[in-house]
């Protein structure tokens, strides 16, 4: 994804926000169809046809093209071409497409303008395909672009180990909006790990989190669709930072890899 595709990656969170948008922008995709038309290929009713419409037609991804008898024609615009090929790719053969909070990119803007300059965040986020100014922290947006920008943290600021990356999620877990709000409980340690998946689950859309905890030792197991070494080195900064916010002494250690072909990326916590 190029710097030139950030409005597409707005508009593709805005129409995920929304599975009746998904549908019509879909239905008009092939080509110029009716109302009616599209109630019948996507199932829906004509008054929630008619009123996605004109939400696609004001976020300029679809247009009004002509009309005939039956009514008035509407297209994809180039830019809901765009936005649909987008969420075709991030999708894959998939139901749906991973994505992730936009609070994530905020992170990893706010870590890098502390450490090497606002125009430096500025630029790896934008040069990812990630337009900083139109990232909203509850929206969602696609977990490829997510790790993209990842990578190129590791090669703008690391040495090829990845411990820039983990170092900036372990900075950076406090700013997690889910995970202050998750560990401010009061309530014992072991219980609070056993409740973790409730912030994955706010986190993304896709995959899984369990937990085991026996004693002073948890196995996290971590399903994701989709995972790479920058990945790997986030989620050990992700963890390790969550004990630090906690003022917990324990230690975070990598025993399982979706990469080495387990069926999860699994990570040991001993305090």
């Amino acid at each position: 994804m190029h710097a030139g595709s950030a409005n597409v990656l707005d508009r593709l969170s805005y129409v995920l926000a929304s599975r009746q948008r998904e549908k019509v922008l879909a239905a008009v995709i092939p080509g110029p169809q009716t109302p009616v038309q599209i109630a019948k290929r996507t199932g829906l009713r004509l008054p929630h046809v008619s009123r996605t419409l004109g939400q696609l037609v004001r976020a300029d991804l679809a247009q009004c093209v002509g009309g005939e008898r039956r009514g008035k024609l509407y297209a994809a615009s180039g830019l809901g071409v765009a936005v649909f090929g987008e969420l075709s790719d991030a999708r894959g053969d998939r139901l749906i497409a991973p994505m992730i909070r936009g609070s994530h990119f905020r992170n990893y803007h706010h870590w890098i303008a502390v450490h090497h300059g606002r125009a430096a965040a500025d630029k790896t986020l934008i040069e990812s395909g990630v337009d900083p100014r139109l990232i909203h922290a509850d929206g969602w947006y696609p977990l490829r672009s997510a790790l993209e920008v990842l990578d190129q943290v590791e090669t703008r600021f690391g040495d090829g180990t990845y411990e820039t990356v983990r170092r900036m999620m372990r900075d950076e877990a406090i700013n997690f909006s889910s995970l202050r709000r998750f560990l401010k409980r009061v309530i014992p340690f072991p219980i609070l790990l056993e409740l973790s998946p409730n912030s994955y689950a706010r986190e993304f859309n896709h995959g899984r989190l369990e937990v085991d905890v026996e004693g002073h030792r948890a196995i996290f197991r971590n399903y994701d669709w989709m995972s790479t070494p920058a990945r790997c080195a986030a989620w050990l900064g992700t963890y390790e930072g969550s004990l630090a916010m906690l003022g917990i002494a324990g230690t975070v250690t990598k025993v399982a890899c979706i990469l080495r072909g387990d069926p999860y990326c699994g990570y040991r916590i001993d305090w």
